[in-house]
């Protein structure tokens, strides 16, 4: 089984919280033109209170055509790689990482109220943390109406989540103990909390 048991992660607030940190979505689709898959990335915001997430990509991106379709989200959280010296010799090489998986299926949104929602949704959620903070309504109606004919607004609604979170899991206590510390003193933090 890949991946492993042990590095499986199936508590659904720590898969949230991953991708609330990390919102970039590789997105893979459906491709009638060979056996692969269409990827795109796109940052997605994830809404707790109706368990959907909003995006919204140019006209002309190929997940514009997929309506009713199912897809797949996947969001990588910080990584690094684990020497040896931070488990006092006691691993091999390795590389720390965790992802999540979301299963989710597309509904592209047509009307126009619900398109300058999402809109105001994504923009105020960015743009946290910028001074002064831009607000989607500094632009005026009609305009934004305009940008919005060349963009398609989707929600996607998920329908399975996993994770593979390889943080040493197979390791001893104490081993797990001293490479948390290490990647403290590293100052890799986000993935030693993950710890």
């Amino acid at each position: 089984m890949y991946p492993p048991t042990h590095f499986q992660e199936h508590n659904i607030e720590r898969l949230q919280a991953l991708v609330e940190q990390f919102p970039l979505a590789s997105i893979l689709m459906p491709c009638s033109q060979s056996d692969l898959n269409n990827i795109c990335q796109v940052p997605v915001l994830y809404e707790h209170s109706r368990n959907v997430f909003i995006a919204h990509v140019a006209k002309h991106n190929p997940l514009a055509q997929c309506d009713k379709q199912s897809v797949k989200l996947l969001f990588s959280g910080d990584n690094c790689y684990l020497s040896p010296s931070y488990s006092n010799n006691k691993t091999l090489p390795s590389w720390l990482y965790s992802s999540v998986q979301v299963t989710a299926n597309v509904n592209i949104i047509e009307s126009d109220n619900e398109k300058d929602k999402i809109m105001r949704q994504l923009t105020s959620h960015f743009e946290q943390g910028f001074t002064p903070m831009w607000k989607i309504t500094d632009v005026p109606k009609s305009n934004r109406q305009a940008m919005y004919q060349h963009l398609s607004f989707i929600e996607f609604t998920p329908t399975h989540w996993s994770g593979n979170f390889k943080l040493s899991q197979n390791k001893s206590p104490e081993v797990r103990a001293s490479i948390k510390q290490s990647l403290e003193l590293a100052n890799k933090r986000s993935i030693a909390k993950l710890f």
